[in-house]
């Protein structure tokens, strides 16, 4: 992705997440999927995809990659469990407010170089 090659980083801490883009699958089999990252891994990741120095990025620039990418990644998760369910539309959220209230969530924490992306699941949605 991105020219980049994610893998489990299972050693590493998860980072302090700056932004989080979240999308649910509602429907018989209602799943929630989310992407989050630190400030310089979302800046990092916007830049390769948009093909432009970090410097030269705003926050809006920098959600509406963060709504494609888990849109692109929700679609995948949705392929890949078999669901015959519509994708919700994609929302950017601060930080992490939802992981602390809203129940039993699974994260992977991903890592390319310096980059690290959380991927998180809960099966219902939030």
């Amino acid at each position: 992705m991105l020219g980049l090659t994610f893998r489990p980083a299972l050693a590493a801490p998860r980072p302090a997440l700056w932004r989080t883009a979240m999308l649910q699958i509602p429907g018989a089999r209602p799943v929630t999927v989310a992407l989050s990252s630190d400030r310089a891994g979302c800046a990092a990741l916007a830049a390769a995809m948009l093909g432009m120095p970090e410097d030269d990025l705003d926050l809006a620039m920098i959600d509406d990659f963060l709504r494609e990418l888990v849109n692109m990644t929700a679609g995948q998760i949705k392929a890949e469990l078999s669901l015959d369910q519509a994708l919700g539309l994609p929302r950017v959220l601060d930080g992490e407010p939802m992981f602390a209230s809203a129940g039993p969530w699974s994260h992977v924490v991903l890592g390319a170089g310096a980059i690290h992306l959380v991927v998180s699941l809960v099966a219902r949605l939030i």
